[in-house]
């Protein structure tokens, strides 16, 4: 048995709609009201907020100073300002990887400490505090520890978190030694999150060096 739908088709009943009614004078001008006030809303547009492609190109670099590869990648992807400001650090970032081949002897490269150093000292001159602490280490190890403190105080003061850490070590061994300058710039690494500086200040709490003995802060 074969169910009936509602009413039949053949029923010949036909459903009807109400008549729309024709809205009066005083109807017209309050929907017309309403839709002048939403149309007068301003629309959110793109560049509305703040224009960051307008950043000075000296302020960008400092800012992106310490980027790694893929973040300096991603930074200048944003416009084409950012791109043309950020030149100068993508060739260091690529200097940075052909000084780090020679350094350890990768790529297919013998290792070569003289190369390494001028890669490092060429990406250092556009800006990437990157290579300045590569180029630091390579001076310290070679007993060059002005060249390598130097290098390190211009990575420090653009935010470098390992350039901090490591000015702040150097002070620890420098002839004379500087405590308060090694604290301070271990603390601002440690803030950072970076985690040999945090150990270093450690020691230097548990040790009272630049710093009054705290056992409970150095734990």
């Amino acid at each position: 048995m074969k169910q009936k739908t509602w009413p039949d088709r053949s029923d010949g009943v036909r459903f009807t709609a109400f008549p729309l009614s024709k809205p009066n004078d005083n109807e017209e001008n309050i929907i017309l009201s309403r839709r002048s006030k939403i149309g007068s809303k301003p629309s959110l547009s793109p560049t509305d907020g703040p224009d960051f492609s307008a950043l000075p190109f000296d302020i960008l670099t400092k800012i992106a100073a310490s980027f790694n590869f893929p973040n300096l990648l991603a930074a200048s992807l944003v416009c084409r300002s950012w791109r043309d400001a950020l030149r100068l650090l993508r060739e260091a970032m690529m200097l940075l990887r052909y000084g780090k081949r020679f350094k350890h002897g990768r790529g297919g490269v013998r290792c070569n400490l003289d190369k390494a150093l001028d890669s490092f000292l060429k990406g250092a001159a556009r800006g990437s505090t990157l290579a300045m602490v590569d180029a630091g280490l390579i001076y310290w190890e070679r007993g060059l520890k002005e060249e390598a403190i130097a290098l390190y105080q211009k990575a420090a003061a653009l935010g470098d978190p390992a350039g901090q850490c490591n000015l702040g070590i150097s002070y620890l061994h420098a002839q004379p030694q500087n405590h308060k300058e090694a604290v301070k710039w271990l603390h601002q690494a440690s803030i950072g999150g970076y985690t040999r500086a945090q150990y270093q200040l450690a020691l230097c709490l548990h040790q009272g060096l630049g710093v009054h003995r705290n056992l409970y802060e150095a734990v």
